[in-house]
């Protein structure tokens, strides 16, 4: 009696599943002097920040080390988190290790380049005016009215009042031109801001002076 031909079965071959290739490779901010010109991905915390003619700098510290991060005003204008940039952020930064007068610097090409993974909270103390001459060297926050504005080529000088007092705030034309809602607001007697920046002394007299366009907010017209 015939009997049924046996039924061929495929059987699957096991196969390994691929191993996510990872985004990038976070390089220790403590091995950077020995990657001199090498393209590296670095996360660290802010803790400082800085203003230079053509950009801005923000100290990054990871626990193993710190390390300038440098955004020339092209890579600044296009990094989408530039709002968040600032001291107590968490960022992921790539780009070419470099050094300019003893300090460590990662220069990104491109504002993409630049990730803020941990937005930071407020870092700034808010004081009032007349009590800003104590904490000299420091960053604190300061609310009033614009009184008057002065200015030269590459700089202006806000007054600014509160119910104690008054103190001229400095900011570079390149970093007042980035400033959110400034033009025409900050050269309206009246207008009211917030602003954050370091207390400093310039030819005998206070100043306090933002580092970054976020530093200075406008609160009204």
């Amino acid at each position: 009696t015939p009997t049924d031909a046996p039924t061929a079965t495929a059987t699957a071959t096991p196969t390994e599943t691929p191993t996510p290739t990872p985004e990038f490779v976070q390089t220790p901010i403590s091995a950077l002097p020995g990657l001199m010109d090498e393209e590296v991905t670095v996360i660290g915390n802010v803790v400082a920040t800085g203003s230079l003619s053509q950009g801005f700098k923000f100290t990054l510290d990871d626990g193993t080390g710190q390390v300038t991060l440098l955004m020339w005003h092209n890579a600044y204008d296009d990094c989408y988190a530039a709002p968040q940039l600032n001291i107590g952020a968490e960022v992921r930064a790539t780009g070419k290790v470099g050094e300019y007068q003893g300090e460590l610097q990662v220069v990104p090409r491109f504002g993409s380049q630049v990730k803020v993974q941990r937005a930071g909270g407020v870092f700034a103390p808010q004081v009032a005016i007349n009590a800003a001459r104590d904490y000299m060297g420091q960053v604190v926050q300061v609310t009033g009215e614009i009184g008057n504005v002065s200015g030269t080529s590459s700089a202006v000088t806000l007054s600014v009042f509160d119910e104690t007092g008054a103190a001229p705030v400095f900011i570079w034309r390149t970093t007042l031109e980035r400033i959110p809602k400034a033009n025409p607001a900050l050269g309206t007697v009246g207008t009211r801001v917030r602003v954050v920046g370091v207390v400093q002394e310039y030819r005998g007299n206070l100043q306090i002076a933002p580092a970054l366009p976020y530093d200075v907010e406008v609160l009204s017209p």
